[in-house]
């Protein structure tokens, strides 16, 4: 493009895109500021995104601000930056790291998929509790050192597909067995607790599989005959 050359123009709105670029979408086409401060999606899904692809992530941006709108917190708690807010009553949750946002991405309850605890990206055994005999004569784990404590969610969610929530500040590290370590797994256990209620109620509503509901009929249908 030449020095006095056409100016690229924001393929969702139509305005000239001004200023440093925010967010690159398919074939390399750029949005502007006021387009890319709407969008709000995993990063790895921008390349594969259209215009009208970011034109419907828009209208539905502003359905979520209507949930927004309506969610009544009735349980948080505080993981690091994070906050994770549910609404139990509409079985609705959002999880932010900007106080300030006011459109964070709401989630419903059945588009968790699944949901770990993981140290230094490795599945974590559970917190012994040990009584006041197990902890005079059952020994003491060696301490180690971490550079990450976090809950690993997948979501079925078309704009969030995986979401995690990291209680290590980043290039932080905490000592198994130290304060600080006791208050972050404290804080996770209680998310997973809560993700952990989640999926069972998910895997209790979930129907019958097809098989089982045609074996079901077929059974009623041939006492029905023989009568």
């Amino acid at each position: 493009m030449g020095l006095f050359g056409k100016k690229e123009v924001c393929p969702v709105c139509g305005k000239k895109v001004k200023g440093d670029v925010l967010i690159r979408i398919k074939d390399n086409i750029s949005l502007c500021q006021a387009c890319s401060a709407r969008v709000n999606m995993d990063v790895a899904l921008l390349p594969q995104q259209t215009a009208e692809d970011i034109r419907r992530h828009l209208e539905y941006r502003d359905q979520n601000q209507e949930k927004v709108d309506s969610f009544e917190n009735t349980w948080s708690e505080r993981v690091g930056v994070f906050t994770v807010c549910m609404d139990g009553n509409k079985k609705m949750w959002y999880c932010t790291k900007n106080k300030k946002d006011k459109n964070p991405p709401i989630l419903s309850y059945d588009e968790v998929v699944s949901a770990v605890y993981l140290e230094d990206d490795e599945p974590a055994e559970e917190e012994e509790k040990k009584g006041v005999f197990g902890s005079l004569f059952g020994g003491k784990k060696e301490a180690k050192t971490l550079h990450s404590m976090k809950i690993h969610v997948e979501l079925s969610n078309p704009y969030t597909r995986t979401l995690e929530l990291e209680a290590v500040p980043v290039n932080g590290e905490v000592r198994t067995g130290s304060m600080s370590y006791k208050s972050n797994r404290k804080a996770l256990d209680k998310v997973m607790e809560m993700m952990n209620t989640i999926l069972r109620d998910r895997e209790q509503a979930e129907p019958a599989p097809a098989c089982e509901l045609q074996q079901g009929d077929s059974a009623e249908a041939g006492s029905a005959s023989e009568e």
